[in-house]
This record gives C-alpha cells, structure tokens and sequence, in this order.
C-alpha cells in the first residue's frame, strides 16, 4: 500500500490556531443550574411501549418547564417515542437514556418535517440542550415513508448543545441535523456559540448526511461519524438565503471528522455567500468520494440576475490532518467523473445506487481543492492544507485541484510513471551531482532551473507523480529555464529535463 504524506505551508494563520479548541469556549453547560428535573414516563404518563404519537405531552413538558426561571431537565428513560415537531424552548434540557428509541410519527406529506426543532417560527432561544444520559440515544428514520425529514433544526438559538444522536437512515433528503437563518424582530438572524458531538448517521444520501450548517457563527463540531453522504457539509446553498446575501458559515471550528462510503468527510461550498473564518483539524474518509471537497463559489443564472456575485470563505480558513483511504464502492456522481484517474473509469458502476444521484465508483482523490489562489471576487479563496495522508490511491495524487479535470484519455499512460520512494524534493547536493540548479525548491509554484545542459533545443516536461503531464508555464532563458505550475494544486512532482528526471514541490 503506497502512502503519500503532503504538506502545504501557509503564510496566513487565525491566532486562534496557536491554541486547541475546548467546548467551554462555545457553550456554557447550564443544566446543573435547573429548577426542576422530570420524568416523561412518570411525571407525564407518556406510553412508551405503543407507537401512538408522544409529541402532545413532551411539548406540555418543555411549555411547563420553560417557564421556571432557570428552566428544567426532562429525562427521557428506556422505550420507544413517537415525536414531531417539537418546539424546544430557553433554558430546556432533554436528557435521553441510550436505550430509548425515537422515531418520526408519520410526517404525512410535509415536505419540512422535523423531530426537534429549536429557535424556530421567531423566537430566540438561549441555554438548550438534546443529549444522551451516557453513550448515544437512537434515532430511527429508516421506515420513514416521506423521505423529507429532519431530526434536529437550530434557528435563532444561543448556548446550544446538540450531542450523542446515533441516527439510522435510509437515505432520507435532508441532512440529520441542519442549521439556518430565520427572522426575528424584523431581522434575519442565525443561531451563535454552541457544540454539536459526539453524533453518527448511517446510510445516508449522497446529498444530504448527518450535518448541514447554512448559518451559523461561533460553534465547534466534535467527533462526528458518518456512512454515506456527507458528514460535516458547510455548504450555503439555499437559494432563498443566497438571494438575500444573509446567513453563512462564521468562526466555525471542527475537530475528528470521518465518513465512509460516502461523498465526503466534510464539503465546503459557499454558492453566493460570503462566508468566515472556518478551521477543521482531523479529517478521515475511506472508501468515500473524498475526504475534503474544497469548493468554489459560483452563481446560478437567476442569482447573476440579481447582479450577485460569486461567495468564499475566509482566507485565513485552514483544513489540517486529513487521511484518506481508497474503496471502489464510493458515493460518486458524474460530475466528478472527470477527476478519477483514466485508468480506474472503468470501475464505475452502470447503474445509480439508492440515492438516484451517485453511482458506485472508485474514491477520487483524499482532497479536491477547487477553492483557492485566485481572486475573491471570482470565487476564489485561499484554505491552508497541511498533513495529507493518501492511502490506496494507485494513479491519484493526495490533493487534486481543478485543473486534474481529463476529458480524453487517450493519451494517459495504461500505469502510471512508478513513483519515487520519497514525496520530498530531490535535494541540492543530489541536483548538483545532476548538474543542475533548481530555486527555489519548495516553491510557491515558480521556480528556476538552470544548467549548462539547457540549450534552445532544450524540452522540460513536468509530470504529478503518478505520471500524468501538465501543462506549465515555461519561459526559456540562456542555460535557465523559468517554470510556473501556481494553477496547479501543491504537492510533489516530476521534472523531466531532456531525460534527466528530479523532484520539486509546489507549497
């Protein structure tokens, strides 16, 4: 098994990343401050053992409790509950045992149908959480048979936890747990400072997976698990929201996020929205598309109607220790077809999986950055990569960028250039023995070679390291060769000079 450990060195760094991230920083953990403490079962005479609807008397719980001064604690014991809908209000606390169940009470046709949904219809609220007395308490969507169903919504709340879900899907459309703007005293609004942990999904979509964050500011993601889809999607894609330029993702950090036959680990995407500062630190993917999907941002015809343009994410957003590992059987849609490498195409599958949107293919790459290097205002944006792990990958690099896109394999070797047994730049003393002087070597994609072996007639090609050519910039000058590769994504490659092959990277 080949393993490829690249790094990108940044020159812009948030001060935040000097120290590590603790939850205390994003929520101020209230329950212990409570005024009263009930049982659903006992102090509510809720059914536990049918599957008739419960959300009558947990909601008469939250109204209850919600009006003490520093709210309530509602345990949820052992059994199977049926909700929907629920309004969870300030300074309410759900405590759930890791042996009950919840599931969805038929949702009819609603086509926005929610289990808990918190700072919704414009209301603020403020000291909430949903969590699990131990371990994880099990939400059930799987025989859901409206596919349009959400188990937790945040809108206007603050100190918020959302923790220990373990939810089974079966490919559902919406994303577990979603985060959105809403309005609020004649202002649109979104939810600020709070901790989403220690959550899980199982066989999600390819579009949608456990979490979805639209708006949101100040909030730290921990220990996040999913199969299928995507696990942590920071992608701003409502239209409605994108229309009005409001909402975003601001001051987010995450901290171990993993996903496996998926889409991807985590999405960033920003459409028409400019969002803030984000930074993820332990990203793992196996047998998934990719483990970070880095986009973009870009206009449907309608928002360039509107005169809008192209959003980003901060410049200073950083995504760091990300491991891959190659599968077959990955979420792939078509759209992403033209990164796989020519030689894995004919491993895609014939035919949709369950989803109706993706096929089962081979993993692309550990990380697509599509974002960076350019302008803001094309949508571009610069996110500090580092710590790489590529396990498995056979003709893919660890970081693959918008330009690895192939539309014609034919010319693409059958197996690629064997790789050397180092990603690290041949070294200085080894290209004088070769003779030649290569600076600066890491570069930031601009780079000199020279030697008295360079001649008019000299031809310098470049290769990644599994043997795909690209395509630089070349300015040839007397014995010295100019090379500019800045379009292309950083990592290790392959300069061939009339035969003479050494290593560079590109920061």
């Amino acid at each position: 098994m080949k393993r490829i450990l690249l790094t990108t060195l940044a020159a812009l760094f948030s001060w935040a990343t000097l120290f590590a991230q603790n939850e205390n920083d994003f929520y101020t953990d209230k329950i212990s401050l409570v005024d009263r403490t009930v049982d659903l079962v006992a102090d509510y005479n809720v059914n536990n053992t049918d599957a008739e609807d419960d959300s009558e008397k947990l909601q008469q719980a939250i109204d209850d409790l919600t009006k003490l001064e520093n709210g309530g604690r509602i345990n949820i014991p052992v059994g199977d509950y049926f909700f929907k809908n629920i309004h969870v209000k300030s300074n309410i606390h759900l405590v759930i045992h890791r042996n009950a169940t919840i599931y969805p009470t038929d949702p009819g046709n609603d086509k926005n149908f929610g289990i808990f949904n918190i700072g919704k219809d414009g209301e603020f609220t403020q000291n909430v959480s949903i969590r699990a007395k131990s371990e994880q308490f099990t939400v059930d969507i799987s025989t859901s048979r409206n596919p349009n169903v959400r188990v937790i919504s945040v809108y206007n709340t603050r100190n918020f936890l959302v923790a220990d879900a373990s939810v089974i899907d079966d490919n559902t459309k919406f994303s577990a747990i979603t985060t959105g703007y809403t309005q609020y005293n004649g202002e649109y609004v979104m939810s600020q400072d709070g901790v989403i942990r220690n959550c899980r999904i199982e066989k999600a979509h390819y579009g949608y997976g456990l979490i979805q964050s639209q708006a949101l500011r100040h909030v730290f993601f921990k220990d996040i698990w999913g199969d299928g889809g995507v696990t942590l999607r920071l992608e701003t894609g409502y239209k409605k929201m994108n229309a009005l330029q409001i909402g975003g993702n601001h001051d987010i950090y995450a901290n171990n996020v993993y996903c496996q036959n998926g889409n991807a680990a985590v999405m960033i995407s920003p459409h028409a929205i400019k969002n803030g500062h984000i930074e993820i630190d332990g990203v793992e993917a196996v047998n998934t598309g990719f483990a970070a999907r880095i986009d973009r941002g870009y206009l449907t015809k309608e928002q360039d109607s509107l005169g809008l343009t192209p959003g980003y994410y901060a410049n200073t957003s950083i995504v760091k220790n990300v491991k891959g590992t190659y599968g077959t059987t990955a979420q792939v849609k078509a759209k992403h077809f033209g990164y796989l490498p020519c030689q894995e195409r004919s491993l895609i599958g014939e035919d949709y999986n369950i989803d109706g949107e993706s096929f089962p293919a081979p993993a692309v790459a550990t990380v697509l950055y599509r974002a960076g290097n350019k302008n803001n205002a094309d949508g571009y944006y610069n996110v500090a990569i580092s710590g790489v792990e590529s396990f498995g990958f056979k003709y893919q690099e660890a970081i693959i960028g918008e330009d690895t896109w192939i539309d014609d394999c034919t010319s693409v070797p059958d197996e690629p250039i064997d790789p050397p047994t180092s990603s690290d730049p041949t070294s200085k003393s080894d290209l004088l023995e070769m003779g030649y002087q290569v600076y600066p070597n890491p570069s930031d994609g601009v780079f000199n070679v020279k030697s008295t072996k360079i001649t008019s007639s000299t031809i310098l090609k470049i290769y990644t390291l599994y043997g795909q050519e690209i395509n630089p910039i070349l300015l040839k000058r007397s014995q010295r060769i100019k090379v500019d590769i800045t379009s292309y994504p950083p990592g290790t490659y392959v300069v061939n000079v009339d035969g003479d092959s050494f290593r560079i990277l590109k920061q």
